[in-house]
C-alpha cells in the first residue's frame, strides 16, 4: 500500500471510529472537531519512518488516541478515563474489523469507501445494544411533592451532566407529563442554546446509589429506548 493510500485509508477509518464513539455516548460535537481529530490520528504514520520497539509504539498509539479524545470532548479526569475505554473497545472491533478486510486483501480501499454509508447505518442501528453493555443502568424511584411516587428505569450516560446554576443541583432528565412547579434551566447545544422545564422533587431513590437530595428533574418531549430516566453522570463523581 502506497503512503498516500494508507493515510487516506486511516483517516476514514478514524472518522467511522470517532462517529461511532460520539454516537454511543451522545457526545455534542462539531465536524470540525471531529476532522481535526482525525488529522491528530494521522501523526501514527510516523511510526512507519521512525524504528520504535513494541512498548514505545503502543504508547505512542495511547498518547495519540488520548489526544484525539481530548479534542472531542473534555469534561473531567474521571470521565476521560471512562471515555478512553469506550473508545478503545469501539476501535478495537470496528477499526480491527476494516484493517482485517484491508490487510487480507478481501476488499481494496475503494470498496472500503463504497461500504463506509452502511457501516455507519448498521452501527447507528446496533449503538443501542453497544450502549447497554458499557453503561450502567438503574432502578429509580422519584418522589413527587404531591404525593405520586415514580418508578423509572434509569440509564447513567456520560453525556448528560447538566447542572442547575441556582442551587448547583445535578439535572436528570425524563420524558413524562406531570403537575409540578417547574423552573427553567439554561443548556447549550453544539450550536444553540435552549432552557428546560426543570423542577425539585421531594426526594430521589437510585438503587445503589442511595437517596438523593441534591437532584432535581428535566422534562423533554423525547422519545426514550429501553429506559425513561436519562441520569446525570455527577453523581457517580460523589461516590
Amino acid at each position: 500500500m502506497y503512503i498516500d493510500e494508507f493515510i487516506f485509508i486511516n483517516f476514514i477509518i478514524d472518522y467511522i471510529i470517532l462517529n461511532t464513539y460520539i454516537s454511543i455516548l451522545k457526545i455534542n460535537c462539531s465536524k470540525r472537531k471531529i476532522i481535526l481529530s482525525c488529522l491528530i490520528g494521522e501523526l501514527s504514520v510516523i511510526s512507519l519512518f521512525i524504528s520504535m520497539s513494541n512498548f514505545i509504539f503502543i504508547l505512542f498509539k495511547m498518547i495519540i488516541s488520548i489526544f484525539m479524545i481530548v479534542t472531542i470532548s473534555y469534561n473531567d479526569f474521571k470521565t476521560l478515563i471512562k471515555n478512553i475505554i469506550y473508545f478503545y473497545i469501539i476501535s478495537f472491533f470496528l477499526g480491527g474489523f476494516l484493517f482485517y478486510l484491508k490487510n487480507e486483501s478481501i476488499i481494496n480501499y475503494k470498496i472500503v469507501l463504497l461500504l463506509v454509508p452502511l457501516i455507519m447505518n448498521i452501527y447507528k442501528y446496533f449503538s443501542y445494544n453497544l450502549k447497554n453493555i458499557l453503561t450502567l443502568k438503574y432502578k429509580v424511584t422519584i418522589y413527587l411533592n404531591n404525593g405520586k411516587i415514580l418508578y423509572l428505569n434509569g440509564l447513567m450516560d456520560t453525556g448528560n451532566t447538566l447542572v442547575e446554576p441556582y442551587h448547583n443541583r445535578k439535572v436528570i432528565i425524563i420524558n413524562k407529563k406531570i403537575d409540578e412547579n417547574f423552573y427553567l434551566v439554561p443548556f447549550n447545544t453544539i450550536d444553540s442554546s435552549s432552557l428546560i422545564k426543570c423542577f425539585n422533587p421531594k426526594k430521589v431513590y437510585i438503587d445503589g446509589l442511595g437517596e438523593r437530595n441534591d437532584i432535581s428533574v428535566g422534562i423533554v418531549d423525547k422519545k426514550f429506548i429501553g429506559f425513561n430516566c436519562l441520569l446525570n453522570y455527577k453523581i457517580m463523581e460523589d461516590l
